[in-house]
């Protein structure tokens, strides 16, 4: 668990608190993390883009990884199976026929593949786009 040292005391009036609960509450929150988090936010990105705050969590950030992760191994996948077609061609040990299978295999599960990238690219780019904070 990370030390936090330093306190800070607000006044707020009842209503302030009652809204900053229920958007702790919302976001799963502690209301120290909610601070933390909004005070990460720069000024000028609130004014460009106001009423829009992405706020990515460990948990977030791990699928984030995890995500990326899963189709970099598929695009390993794809082509230890371009170099297996490669390697028996060398060979002589298939014909164009099989090769010619083989291939739109491959090429479907990598136009799969290449859609769920530009998908998750997109995504990313959109996030990065917007004000973010990080707990």
């Amino acid at each position: 668990m990370e030390k936090h040292e330093k306190q800070l005391h607000v006044r707020m009036s009842q209503e302030e608190l009652n809204r900053a609960r229920n958007l702790s509450g919302t976001l799963d929150m502690t209301l120290s993390d909610l601070i933390r988090t909004l005070i990460q936010i720069s000024a000028p990105a609130i004014s460009e883009t106001p009423g829009s705050l992405i706020v990515i969590d460990r948990s977030t950030a791990l699928g984030l990884r995890r995500e990326t992760r899963r189709w970099g191994h598929h695009f390993n996948q794809a082509v230890h199976a371009l170099n297996a077609i490669a390697y028996y061609l060398r060979l002589g040990e298939t014909d164009a026929d099989e090769v010619l299978e083989e291939l739109g295999k491959v090429g479907y599960k990598l136009d799969s593949m290449n859609s769920g990238v530009a998908l998750l690219r997109a995504e990313v780019a959109d996030l990065a786009s917007h004000p973010r904070a990080f707990i």
